[in-house]
C-alpha cells in the first residue's frame, strides 16, 4: 500500500506520475500531509482575514453577519471538492493553470493562469502591507513616519522588508518554508482556539439570539438587509480562497495524489471550523455592539479591541493576553505572505517551464528565478502607489481569483461532458462530479456579480457608498503615485471614475492578449502524452 511505502519508493512513484504527465521532476519532494495542508491553511489565513476584513463586515452588517461565514465556506466547498479531485489526478505546480490547460485547451488554461498570477502578485503586496500594520499596533511606531530609505515611509519600508525575507525563504528551499509555515499555522490554530475558549467562558456578554439581530444596521440600504448581508459576505469571500495551494505544492509533496486532495479539503474545512468558533466567541464578547459597529465602519479593529478589553490579565509584566493576540496575528500575517508568495511563485514557474522563469536552482532545488521575480513584482505597487493603495488593489485581486476559479471550472465541465475522468484517481467525486462542478460555477458566478453590483439604485445611497469605499472603489479615489508636499499619498483624482475590479481585469486581459499573440504561445510544442498513471489524456 502507498500509505506504508518507504519515502524513497513513494517519491519514485510520484516522479513516475509526473513523467506520465510530460513533466520532468526537478523540485525537492519533502512535504508530508501536515506541511501540504499548512501552506493552504496559511494562504486562507483566518486570523489575517478576521483581523481586517471581518472587522469591516461587522461594521456593515452587525452581529447577524456571522452567518455569512458558514455560507461562504459551504459555497467554496463546491469549488474545493472539484479542486481536490483535480489535485489527485494532476498534483503539479501551477494548479488551476495546469488543470484547465490539460482538460480544456491551451488558450483557456493560459488566461486562467495569467489572471490568477497577477491576482496572486497583488495579493502578496496587500498582505505584506498588512505586516507593518499589525507590527505598528504592537510596537507603537508611526506608519507615516520617515524610514531609513529616502522616499519610503515606515509602512512601505517594513512591508518591503517582509517581502525580502519571504523571497529569501522561497529561494532557499521548501523545507525551510514548510518549517516556518508549520510553526506559524500551529501558533495560529492554537492561538485562535485559546482566545475563542477564553472569550466564550469568561467574556460572554451577549445572548446567542444576537446572531439573528439585524436591527443594528437597519438604517443602511433603505432597510434592505439583503444588500447589507451581501457586502458582509464579500468580506468573508476576501478570506476563503487559496485552498488549491495544496495542489500547487503537489510536486514537492510525498504521495501527492493522496495528500494534495486531503490538504485542499482539510484547509478549507478546518479554516471554516476555526473561523466560525472564533467569530461566534468574538460576537458574544462585545460589551457594546453599537460601539463595535462604529469602529468597524471607521476601519478600526473591533475584534482586537474586544480581546484586549476582555482579556486584560497579565502574562509577563505588562504583557497581556490582548498583546499575545496581536503577536499571533503578526505571525499569521507573515506566514500568509510567505504561503501566497510560494503559491504564486509555483504558478509562474509552471507557466514558464522550459523558459527563464521555469529555471530550478540546482543547489536548493527551488524555482529561484520565479521567487525573485514575484518578490520584486510584489514590491512595486507597495513602493510606487503606497501601502493603502496596495490594500485596495487586493479587492480587485480577490475578484480576479474567483474569476480564475470560474474559468478553471468551465474547462473541467467541458472535460466532464466529454467523459472525463475515464478512470478515477485516489480522490474521486464519481457520479457527483458534474453536479458539484455546476454548483461551483453557479456559486462563483454569483460571487463575482456580488463584487460589482453596488451601483444599483435599488440599494439607495448605501450602494454607492459601498462601491466607493468598501467593496469595489473607483480608481480615482485611492490610487496614488508618490507623495504630496506634506507627505500624504498623491491620489490620482484625475483618473476616470472606473471601478477597480473591472479596471484591473480589463487591463490584465488586454495586456495578456497582446503578450499571448506576440510571444506566440499557440506555437509552443508542449502537448503532453497520455497520462498512463490515471488513464487520462489531454483534451483539445
Amino acid at each position: 500500500m502507498a500509505d506504508s511505502m518507504p519515502a524513497a519508493g513513494q517519491a519514485e512513484r510520484d516522479d513516475a506520475h509526473l513523467r506520465s504527465l510530460g513533466i520532468k521532476p526537478e523540485l525537492q519532494r519533502t512535504l508530508g500531509l501536515l506541511s501540504n495542508f499548512a501552506v493552504a491553511f496559511s494562504y486562507i489565513s483566518v486570523s489575517t482575514g478576521t483581523f481586517t476584513n471581518q472587522a469591516v463586515a461587522f461594521g456593515v452588517g452587525g452581529p447577524a453577519i456571522f452567518w455569512a461565514w458558514p455560507l461562504v465556506i459551504l459555497g467554496q466547498t463546491f469549488v474545493a471538492l472539484n479542486f481536490a479531485e483535480l489535485s489527485s489526478h494532476f498534483p503539479v505546480a501551477g494548479s488551476i493553470y495546469q488543470w484547465s490547460k490539460r482538460l480544456s485547451n491551451r488558450t483557456l488554461g493560459w488566461f486562467t493562469g495569467w489572471i490568477y498570477f497577477w491576482a496572486g502578485v497583488v495579493t502578496v503586496t496587500a498582505v505584506a502591507a498588512t505586516v507593518p500594520l499589525v507590527l505598528s499596533t504592537i510596537m507603537g511606531f508611526d506608519l507615516a513616519s520617515a524610514s531609513p530609505v529616502p522616499g519610503l515611509d515606515m509602512w512601505q519600508f517594513v512591508g518591503v522588508l517582509a517581502l525580502v525575507s519571504t523571497t529569501a525563504i522561497n529561494v532557499i528551499g521548501v523545507r525551510l518554508l514548510a518549517l516556518i509555515n508549520n510553526i506559524g499555522v500551529a501558533a495560529e490554530i492554537l492561538g485562535m482556539a485559546v482566545f475563542a475558549l477564553l472569550l466564550l467562558f469568561f467574556a460572554n456578554h451577549q445572548s446567542p439570539s444576537v446572531l439573528f439581530d439585524a436591527s443594528y444596521t437597519s438604517g443602511l440600504a433603505n432597510g434592505n438587509y439583503f444588500a447589507v448581508f451581501m457586502v458582509g459576505m464579500f468580506m468573508a469571500l476576501f478570506v476563503v480562497y487559496g485552498f488549491d495551494t495544496a495542489g500547487t505544492f503537489g510536486e514537492e509533496t510525498l504521495d501527492a495524489g493522496r495528500q494534495a486532495p486531503r490538504g485542499v479539503l482539510s484547509a478549507i474545512w478546518l479554516s471554516g471550523l476555526v473561523g466560525a468558533i472564533f467569530l461566534l466567541a468574538v460576537t458574544l464578547s462585545f460589551k457594546d455592539i453599537g460601539k463595535a459597529i462604529e469602529t468597524g465602519q471607521a476601519f478600526g479593529f473591533p475584534i482586537a479591541d474586544t480581546i484586549k478589553d476582555n482579556l486584560t490579565f497579565g502574562l509577563l509584566g505588562s504583557f497581556t493576553m490582548g498583546d499575545l493576540y496581536l503577536v499571533v496575528i503578526l505571525i499569521a500575517v507573515y506566514v500568509c505572505t510567505l504561503a501566497i508568495q510560494g503559491s504564486t511563485v509555483r504558478l509562474m514557474f509552471s507557466m514558464g517551464r522550459d523558459r527563464r522563469w521555469g529555471h530550478v536552482n540546482h543547489t536548493f532545488r527551488t524555482p529561484a528565478n520565479a521567487s525573485i521575480a514575484v518578490g520584486v513584482l510584489g514590491a512595486v505597487p507597495l513602493v510606487a502607489t503606497g501601502a493603502t493603495s496596495s490594500i485596495y488593489l487586493a479587492i480587485a485581486a480577490t475578484g480576479m481569483i474567483y474569476l480564475s476559479y470560474i474559468l478553471c471550472n468551465l474547462g473541467v465541465l467541458q472535460a466532464r461532458r466529454k467523459g472525463w475522468p475515464h478512470k478515477g484517481a485516489w480522490f474521486s467525486l464519481g457520479s457527483w462530479g458534474t453536479t458539484l462542478n455546476i454548483l461551483a460555477l453557479i456559486w462563483g458566478g454569483a460571487m463575482v456579480i456580488n463584487i460589482g453590483i453596488w451601483t444599483s439604485p435599488i440599494f439607495g445611497d448605501f450602494g454607492n457608498d459601498l462601491r466607493n469605499t468598501w467593496s469595489n472603489p473607483f480608481i480615482n479615489t485611492f490610487l496614488s503615485l508618490g507623495k504630496t508636499a506634506d507627505g500624504k499619498p498623491n491620489v490620482l483624482t484625475g483618473l476616470p471614475s472606473l471601478p477597480v475590479f473591472e479596471t484591473l481585469v480589463g487591463l490584465v486581459v488586454i495586456v495578456g492578449a497582446i503578450y499571448y499573440v506576440v510571444s506566440r504561445q499557440t506555437a509552443r510544442e508542449d502537448v503532453v502524452p497520455a497520462d498512463v498513471a490515471t488513464g487520462e489524456a489531454t483534451i483539445g
